[in-house]
């Protein structure tokens, strides 16, 4: 094989190869047609073949296939996606910064962490507080604040400059009678720990995905935003919202910041920004951020940092006319009217005696299986198994069936994957 293939075991089979997508379905080498239920990576909102982004592409080949934003030239579409998106950011965010991928992203804001202290004359406040459970990209310093030892096991990454807290999943890790709201207060008392021990003056930023997505669909419990940024506040520690999986109307708002009352430093977007059918990536920042960072690269005599396919203008193109999609299909209206059919078959769903919680808001949602079974740690790729028979691809997170279905399903698409859902649980456990 000349390939070697991301996340998956070298010396295992040859990998299904896809070779066509129509909508929500894509076609592999012998002809067999998956609705895919994750939306590929969480990240193909639009389709596998969306005939206004193609279109958008084609256009703006034609007028311009390439240029840089370096040394005081930008693309004019570039510009112009920079100004709607930073109109359409939530809180104080308004300024953005383009790359190409989600991690590449997170490396960025990490980086820029540094800067920005730097700057202010806290160049000791270098290290960033990431959660168990969390993904944030599988970069250097983005691999780092993954929590999933896959992403570091053999590659030495730079595990020092992280320090790691407690994730918000309250169906697992709650104490017998305790509620949402103590539980999250909790959390905050433990971070508030963490960063009195580890010393505030050495932590520049905290990390935090607004819901949990490759860590198992994990959905912050009553109140877990509002305590934890009262104890960053309280320490000068900038928050980064991961919105990789789920900015640009995921849990029914445009950003999940929205959904969940946060009010962040900056932000990293990626994937749904342009649908996915060109590689791009942002990160938002707030006036105090940019500018901070602004004065110091004017002393220094440039901002010394970029990619050469960042802010590329096909790109930008791409996500001007995904914008414009999302805003004609309402998309917070529309997420949440399609969630509720996947929320509806989750609520029956929860009742079957193999399930230990489900867990859904906007179009995110996933199924937790017991792990008492005697299936054992089984059992999540076995009803993925018995889902693909079916042909549904879902996302199998341990005993974790991810859902994040495309934005165009149809009411009929969601029901029968739900359906499949339904009948492969059964299949696999039985009732």
């Amino acid at each position: 094989m000349s390939q070697l293939y991301p996340f998956t075991d070298p010396a295992a089979a040859s990998p299904r190869r896809i070779v066509s997508g129509a909508g929500c379905t894509v076609t592999d080498s012998e002809g067999n047609q998956f609705f895919d239920a994750v939306s590929a990576l969480w990240c193909s909102p639009l389709g596998f073949n969306p005939p206004r982004l193609r279109d958008a592409m084609t256009r703006q080949m034609d007028d311009l296939a390439y240029y840089h934003s370096f040394m005081g030239r930008t693309p004019d579409v570039t510009e112009e996606l920079a100004r709607i998106l930073g109109a359409r950011l939530p809180g104080r965010l308004n300024h953005v910064l383009f790359g190409n991928g989600g991690s590449d992203a997170v490396d960025t804001a990490a980086k820029l962490v540094r800067y920005y202290q730097n700057a202010r004359g806290k160049a000791g406040k270098t290290r960033i507080i990431a959660r168990d459970g969390g993904y944030h990209g599988s970069g250097g310093v983005s691999a780092a604040l993954t929590s999933m030892t896959y992403c570091h096991d053999g590659f030495d990454v730079p595990a020092s400059a992280v320090l790691r807290t407690g994730r918000p999943h309250f169906a697992v890790d709650a104490e017998p009678g305790e509620g949402e709201v103590a539980f999250s207060k909790r959390r905050a008392q433990e971070l508030e720990t963490l960063i009195q021990t580890e010393d505030a003056g050495t932590i520049g930023a905290f990390i935090g995905e607004p819901a949990i997505g490759a860590g198992g669909v994990i959905l912050p419990p009553d109140g877990y935003w509002a305590a934890i940024q009262e104890v960053l506040a309280k320490h000068d520690i900038l928050l980064i919202a991961d919105e990789i999986i789920t900015g640009f109307g995921r849990t029914g708002e445009w950003f999940a910041c929205e959904t969940f009352g946060i009010d962040a430093d900056m932000m990293t977007m990626a994937k749904q920004l342009t649908a996915s059918v060109f590689p791009m990536s942002a990160v938002g920042m707030t006036d105090d951020v940019r500018d901070t960072i602004a004065q110091q690269a004017h002393e220094l005599g440039t901002f010394g940092h970029g990619f050469t396919y960042g802010g590329h203008p096909v790109g930008a193109a791409v996500a001007l006319e995904t914008m414009a999609v999302y805003e004609e299909m309402d998309l917070p209206s529309h997420v949440k009217a399609r969630g509720q059919i996947i929320a509806n078959w989750l609520a029956d769903i929860r009742g079957h005696n193999a399930v230990y919680d489900v867990r859904c808001i906007g179009m995110l949602g996933g199924v937790e299986m017991r792990g008492d079974t005697d299936l054992g740690d089984s059992i999540g790729q076995q009803i993925g198994q018995a889902a693909e028979r079916r042909g549904v691809f879902f996302r199998i997170i341990g005993n974790v069936i991810a859902i994040a279905p495309p934005y165009i399903a149809t009411e009929d698409d969601l029901n029968d994957v739900m359906r499949v859902l339904s009948e492969s649980i059964r299949e696999v456990c039985g009732g």
